[in-house]
């Protein structure tokens, strides 16, 4: 007899989990670091998903990498792209590695580390493979996580923040075809 496949997690308890963190994750930022203008909360999700990073970036960090990150992304282009058959993937290469006005993953945030969650019930959720063809599970953290973006900006829950102008919140997977994606921005210039 085969063993019965892992539960699907409960996402709607994982939300109000990560929720609560990040509101918990925010009031401690803002106690410990009074004067910092934060730009970015990033969530990280690692390889097994049993893990979400919160992290935070500040303006001054997020463009140093980014500008770090454009030398890196053209001097790869213009390499990729001189080649005689390049301009036949252009789309692909142009895609591949956008240009961005932060840091490219959370890791290279300000506070990369700040607060981390372990979520035991989606460890052999996301490693059981038993059927082929099934459609990827990253979808479903996807959709938890704009959630939790959307939470925590309708909420109000960055408030006790010093918010730069545009402010992030993302996403970050552990695919490379996603990486790190911005699910809101708020504090809009005037």
């Amino acid at each position: 007899m085969e063993p019965s496949p892992p539960r699907e997690p409960d996402w709607a308890l994982a939300s109000t989990r990560l929720v609560l963190a990040c509101d918990e994750a925010v009031g401690r930022f803002a106690r410990e670091h009074p004067g910092e203008t934060c730009s970015f909360l990033g969530f990280a999700v690692g390889s097994c998903f049993g893990e979400v990073v919160i992290a935070f970036d500040t303006p001054a960090n997020g463009l140093a990498r980014a500008r770090r990150h454009e030398a890196l992304v053209v001097r790869s282009r213009n390499r990729t792209l001189a080649t005689e058959f390049g301009w036949r993937n252009a789309g692909f290469h142009l895609n591949r590695l956008p240009i961005v006005a932060h840091a490219p993953s959370s890791a290279e945030f300000a506070y990369p580390e700040f607060a981390r969650m372990h979520f035991a019930d989606w460890e052999p959720y996301f490693l059981d493979r038993g059927t082929p063809g099934e459609a990827d599970p990253t979808g479903k953290v996807a959709v938890l996580l704009q959630g939790v973006a959307n939470a925590v900006v309708d909420r109000g829950l960055l408030r006790r923040l010093d918010l730069a102008s545009p402010f992030y919140v993302g996403g970050e997977f552990a695919r490379e075809d996603l990486g790190l994606v911005v699910l809101r921005a708020t504090n809009w210039p005037s």
